[in-house]
């Protein structure tokens, strides 16, 4: 273990720290409440042992301002004092102390509270990254039921008030309809890719589920990008401007991962661009890369909104609405690096979008498992 111990009397804090070395443990010491918090935050122990009455900042202090630091928030600390009463381990405990020890006290009790806290700790997070893990495997492309289905019955809802609006004489009714299904399925598009975007962002750090991410394949990528490009530019209503050259290739990514990647890209480049101008969609196997590049002759994007696409966050204009820079991108990106490939995009005000992704190919090999620290 790294122990931190903090304890301004320095025969004490020299005695203690002794003992723990014999027995293994890196011990830094520091002679003081400041002390101590600068050290924790730069070195950050396993555990903390501090003493509470001290000069430059106390016990209480410290405890109270590493946990109200984000790199020290979780770090166990136990407090150990020369006067134990309930008043002051109550005060201890709601501070964020884990533990508090009277003195004297023997050693195998506080190693014994120490290697507690720690292994508490170790397994809290080890739990943590297994749900992290376990969300990142079920990434779904559509919202969950529990959102589905209250979207389902608006536009249920939609559909039956436009067959009522069509009676003589419910003109105005009639004219309530196009907005409601637009709202509906601007929050059905919106609540999914914040989803999708965010199991993306927490699955980007497990290595073991990037390798069986990885092994997935799609054999005529071609045809799945030419089919998600003709949906694109239908619901566009711009099948005219779509200038479609495909070649026959395979990619390292499910068809539905590939349909989203190519909606995403060629639904912005469609939205973002002038009716009468075209829309290139191509792809190629090269035998090693598979490469798709969507070209758009609209807005372009600023330094600053391509800064955003490169950060994964969403942006907006200056009237609030959506911009080239919002999740669509963002999802596109996330999901070709996390099938181990590329995503660039060239763009200038006023000149255009172009888009390249490139993905492997084939799946890649698959890693060595990773041994787990004892």
């Amino acid at each position: 273990m790294k122990i931190l111990l903090v304890d301004d009397a320095d025969v004490f804090r020299q005695s203690v720290t002794n003992l723990l070395r014999t027995r293994g443990h890196e011990v830094i010491e520091a002679a003081n409440g400041l002390e101590g918090l600068k050290l924790a935050r730069t070195h950050l122990p396993d555990v903390v042992v501090s003493d509470i009455v001290m000069s430059q900042v106390d016990g209480y202090a410290m405890t109270s301002l590493l946990r109200q630091h984000p790199t020290t928030a979780d770090i166990p600390l136990v407090l150990i004092t020369g006067e134990a009463d309930l008043k002051g381990m109550r005060k201890g405990m709601t501070l964020g102390a884990d533990d508090y020890i009277a003195k004297p006290f023997k050693m195998d009790e506080l190693v014994a509270s120490l290697e507690l806290r720690v292994h508490r700790r170790r397994a809290s997070r080890e739990d943590v990254e297994e749900k992290l893990a376990c969300l990142g495997t079920s990434i779904s492309l559509t919202p969950p039921a529990e959102l589905a289905q209250p979207l389902g019955q608006v536009l249920d809802a939609a559909r039956a008030l436009d067959m009522a609006s069509q009676a003589p004489g419910q003109e105005a009714l009639h004219q309530l309809v196009p907005p409601l299904f637009a709202a509906a399925r601007r929050i059905e598009r919106a609540t999914g890719n914040l989803l999708v975007h965010a199991q993306l962002e927490l699955f980007g750090t497990n290595p073991a589920h990037l390798g069986e991410l990885r092994q997935t394949h799609t054999a005529e990528a071609d045809a799945v990008v030419a089919a998600q490009a003709r949906r694109c530019a239908d619901a566009a209503e711009r099948m005219g401007d779509l200038q479609l050259k495909t070649a026959p290739g395979s990619a390292a990514i499910t068809e539905a991962r590939l349909a989203k990647l190519v909606e995403e890209v060629v639904r912005n480049a469609f939205q973002y661009s002038p009716v009468g101008t075209p829309v290139t969609v191509q792809c190629v196997d090269d035998g090693t890369s598979f490469l798709l590049t969507v070209t758009d002759h609209g807005r372009g994007l600023t330094p600053e909104q391509l800064a955003a696409v490169e950060k994964s966050v969403p942006g907006a204009g200056p009237d609030g609405g959506p911009r080239l820079t919002g999740l669509g991108l963002a999802i596109a990106r996330r999901l070709a690096e996390v099938h181990g490939g590329k995503f660039l995009l060239h763009s200038e005000p006023e000149k255009g979008a172009t888009v390249r992704v490139t993905l492997p190919s084939q799946p890649l090999a698959a890693p060595a498992p990773a041994e787990r620290e004892p």
